[in-house]
């Protein structure tokens, strides 16, 4: 699902597709997961799977893009691949937990990171995991020092026979089903489709939306589904 918005002035429809806002732009994507992009990691050790980066034009190689978010599989001990210029958030989304170890001129700080709690650090500090109790599926995202802000929260998805509504408010937008499938509701904003778990729903803006502009999520299952809600500025 791929959708844009544009409405201006006196080309408005009489029953719009969306809001009625002066020069608004919405653009919405869903990214699914066998879509996503498998590199090998800055450090040679591992594989990435690319959910989404910004310039599209970028390379994790070359670290030259503003903003990245991938998903990874850590099967064993390894130091994590350095990144100058940018900061990280990760999310472990399977697994046991991971333990985290930076070296700050010398001295390590060590933390062990549980399932599903957003953990932010500086790309350009030495670090290395060591798991917990087996393998582990992560969420990280990457955003240029000085330049792009990120906030990345895990929220509890609808249980059945009920909505949980999103109002994306940055430059760029995404909510990964992290546990769970969810039906996103037709509404003035975005079209009914479905938000497979491990695949995620791109929102870019222009504007900042209304209070009544939402993205309604429902789940058919009553089982405890997880959202990763993520919104870059900059």
């Amino acid at each position: 699902m791929t959708s844009e918005g544009f409405l201006t002035g006196s080309a408005l429809p009489k029953t719009p597709r969306y809001p009625i806002i002066i020069r608004m732009r919405i653009t919405l994507s869903n990214l699914k997961h066998e879509q996503f992009k498998r590199q090998t990691w800055k450090n040679g050790l591992g594989f990435t799977d690319e959910i989404s980066i910004h310039p599209e034009t970028a390379e994790l190689r070359r670290a030259n893009f503003l903003w990245r978010i991938s998903s990874a599989r850590i099967e064993q001990a390894s130091p994590f691949s350095v990144f100058p210029d940018h900061d990280r958030v990760i999310v472990i989304l399977k697994g046991n937990g991971l333990r985290l170890t930076h070296t700050f001129d010398g001295d390590e700080d060590s933390t062990v990171l549980p399932l599903l709690a957003p953990y932010e650090f500086p790309g350009d500090v030495p670090s290395r995991c060591e798991l917990v109790s087996g393998g582990v599926t992560d969420l990280s995202v990457f955003f240029r020092k000085g330049e792009v802000d990120a906030l990345v929260e895990v929220v509890d998805g609808p249980v059945e026979g009920s909505n949980f509504s999103w109002r994306p408010s940055g430059r760029w937008n995404f909510a990964f089903a992290a546990r769970g499938s969810f039906e996103v509701a037709a509404t003035s904003v975005v079209e009914a489709d479905t938000l497979d778990e491990g695949s995620a729903l791109r929102v870019d803006l222009s504007e900042e939306l209304t209070e009544e502009q939402v993205i309604t999520f429902a789940s058919n299952a009553a089982s405890d589904g997880k959202l990763i809600l993520i919104s870059l500025q900059g």
